[in-house]
């Protein structure tokens, strides 16, 4: 089950990996070609691959944790203690929940299959969404109940991880007051801008508001790049904003899966969401990666709105700073091709001469620091960039709470939880009358671009169609419709179920 989350990050190159997070809505686009599937939501169809291996790969999850559940159940089994099968128990709850959670957000009512098929079944039928979400709500209940606090295992679930996820689905099912109390079972009740640590029954946690790990002791960065930084993404690290993750082991050669590239032993985070400054030969560079400069090659860029809009205003936002996203360029060691006058190694180079669509979509945009390094392993940029994926982080669970606090009438506690994640990054607090909706969802943005799975809280929200048609990359803008919330259903799917019908989500006939 863990492998098959692992291969959310790592699964193929190009835009593949970038579904999730969020291409062709509100936060990024594929910058190299207009037509592709989500630039263009006009060709999103029952056989598109991306929503199609979404589909599929939610469907193994909830295989495995089926054989999982029903072997827990034989008698025949002896276990050392009832909280170790109940443990067990619970994480394979956990995991089918999460993929019923994730099925659910995006393609509405789906077939619960609640226990082993071992024999062929061309019969399924879709269950409500609301049902869906029941079931989920069930398993991750009980995983909620029955998890560890904690775990010596780094990336393995514990209990907060099951009662983030809880919140998410109580307040798609309109319980907010659920949703608070499953999030506040991990903040604790109140908030506490000052020491930025919880305590919640679920375990201690705490925001990073000082300098730690692996490169604590160089003085041009941040707390906030540290949480990015290869080695520090992990509670057994030291980061106590860590709730869940996803590993990758780093080796001297970077980390590579089981099933994931074929062609690379390295994720491909940087390759998909940096720009290809190193290729840029009017300022100098030869199209030869070094350490500093990595190694993108843009297959992936944010769109206007997560890289200008929502920073309006920011002040002294940490997340903004020139250490987190970096938004100038220096000329590389060679001549600028043609001539640029007053050009030097090492000079900030203008924007004057970014006259094209290439230089502006793959050679030149913001450069995030959470999805790349200007120290690789072993200094070569082909080795990578290779960390642990957060999947849950503390301020997600302040968002989430906020959230369902704004759907209860409660604004003035919603600020109070952004506030908190706001005042660690040293941002001016938001006003109760200014939380809504696309407040929170730009928050989010701010903390959690590139590490949100976008698409599903856009999905969940009925939120697709709206905040891409207002802050989408403009070829998504234009194609967008609003059937497009839900994504359609596989039509391999539809058509192998043989022995009843599956319908198509409508707008995809």
């Amino acid at each position: 089950m863990y492998h098959y989350v692992q291969r959310f990050y790592n699964s193929a190159d190009v835009t593949k990996d970038g579904w999730i997070l969020g291409l062709g809505t509100d936060a990024c686009y594929d910058p190299r070609d207009a037509t592709t599937p989500y630039n263009n939501w006009a060709i999103v169809t029952s056989t598109e691959p991306d929503s199609n291996d979404w589909w599929a790969s939610q469907y193994s999850i909830i295989k495995v944790a089926n054989t999982l559940i029903a072997g827990a159940a034989n008698p025949a089994i002896v276990w050392p203690s009832d909280l170790v099968k109940n443990q067990t128990i619970a994480e394979a709850r956990f995991f089918r929940g999460f993929a019923y959670r994730n099925l659910a957000d995006v393609f509405g009512g789906v077939p619960i299959v609640s226990v082993p098929v071992t024999v062929a079944k061309t019969d399924f039928t879709r269950n409500t969404r609301t049902e869906v979400y029941q079931f989920a709500l069930a398993d991750l209940t009980f995983a909620a109940a029955n998890l560890p606090l904690t775990t010596t295992s780094p990336g393995r679930v514990v209990r907060a991880a099951a009662d983030a996820i809880l919140a998410e689905i109580d307040i798609s099912l309109k319980d907010y007051a659920g949703a608070i109390a499953a999030t506040t079972r991990i903040l604790g009740p109140g908030t506490d801008p000052v020491g930025f640590t919880t305590n919640g029954v679920d375990g201690t946690f705490s925001l990073v508001h000082a300098r730690f790990g692996a490169r604590a002791s160089e003085t041009d960065k941040n707390y906030y790049y540290d949480l990015f930084v290869m080695g520090n993404q992990n509670t057994q690290a030291g980061n106590n904003e860590s709730i869940w993750n996803a590993q990758f082991a780093v080796t001297s050669t970077g980390g590579a899966i089981l099933g994931g590239v074929t062609f690379s032993t390295r994720p491909l985070i940087e390759r998909m969401m940096w720009c290809d400054w190193w290729g840029q030969v009017k300022y100098g560079y030869n199209g030869t990666a070094v350490d500093s400069t990595g190694r993108g090659v843009a297959y992936v860029k944010p769109t206007n709105h997560t890289n200008y809009d929502i920073w309006r205003n920011s002040g002294n936002d940490l997340r903004n700073s020139p250490i987190c996203i970096k938004r100038n360029y220096y000329f590389g060691p060679n001549p600028p091709i043609p001539a640029i006058p007053g050009s030097a190694p090492h000079l900030l180079a203008p924007k004057s001469a970014l006259t094209t669509h290439d230089d502006t979509n793959i050679y030149n945009y913001p450069n995030w620091c959470k999805f790349g390094t200007d120290k690789h392993i072993g200094g070569v940029p082909d080795n990578g960039y290779v960390r642990d994926f957060y999947i849950i982080r503390l301020p997600e669970v302040y968002f989430l709470r906020a959230e369902a606090e704004l759907d209860n009438g409660q604004p003035d506690l919603a600020a109070a939880d952004l506030n908190v994640v706001r005042a660690r990054s040293l941002a001016t607090p938001v006003t109760a009358a200014n939380v809504n909706i696309d407040y929170i969802l730009d928050e989010r943005q701010r903390e959690l671009f590139g590490e949100e799975f976008r698409i599903l809280t856009l999905g969940r929200l009925g939120l697709i169609y709206d905040r891409t048609s207002r802050f989408g990359n403009p070829a998504s803008q234009a194609s967008v419709q609003p059937f497009n919330n839900l994504l359609p259903i596989p039509q391999q799917t539809i058509d192998a179920n043989v022995g009843a019908t599956i319908a198509q989500n409508p707008g995809y006939n």
